[in-house]
């Protein structure tokens, strides 16, 4: 029987809290398994709220470990004296991994200059909708995420668990699909 305990909150980004970070710690539950957190815009309702009972009857089952909801806003600026700086640094997190795996995470994550009003520029980050992380023994996946000319949604990592595969991979789940 799994250890694990899941945690299943929502914390508004610009608090306390922490990410999971690259190592693989996706908050203080402990044990072992594939640890999940899914990002998304508020509100959380609609579409959204079909992933988190989904992945709620994947950890029940024991096909993941633990998993985590998180809210992000639309966008953010990209600044040292952002208040999202812990959302930057999760990006940066799963830029790292998408450049070591051979994936694209652009779009959904789109990094752009705008003009204000006053005419001052800033780059900002808009943020996908949904956006799920997945750590066994670190981050080892990211969706949605294109790999080649295949996008891998968060729906299909979801189903893939659902079938039994308990870490599908971005070239697992590219496989599944051709």
């Amino acid at each position: 029987m799994n250890r694990c305990t899941m945690r299943r909150e929502v914390n508004e980004t610009g608090n306390d809290s922490e990410p999971p970070t690259a190592s693989g710690d996706a908050g203080d539950g402990g044990g072992d398994g594939t640890r999940v957190v899914l990002w998304t815009r508020r509100p959380v309702c609609g579409p959204r709220t079909e992933i988190i009972d989904r992945l709620s009857s994947l950890r029940a089952t024991g096909q993941i470990a633990e998993f985590t909801v998180r809210t992000w806003p639309e966008e953010v600026a990209v600044s040292e004296h952002t208040r999202h700086s812990q959302v930057l640094k999760t990006y940066e997190q799963f830029r790292s991994w998408a450049d070591e795996t051979d994936v694209d995470i652009t779009p959904p994550f789109d990094r752009r200059t705008v003009t204000t009003l006053v005419g001052r520029s800033e780059e900002v980050l808009t943020l996908p909708v949904l956006c799920l992380a997945v750590y066994d023994d670190g981050l080892c996946g990211v969706y949605p995420c294109t790999d080649g000319d295949e996008t891998l949604t968060v729906t299909d990592y979801v189903d893939a668990c659902a079938n039994g595969d308990a870490t599908p991979s971005p070239e697992d789940l590219a496989t599944a699909a051709e």
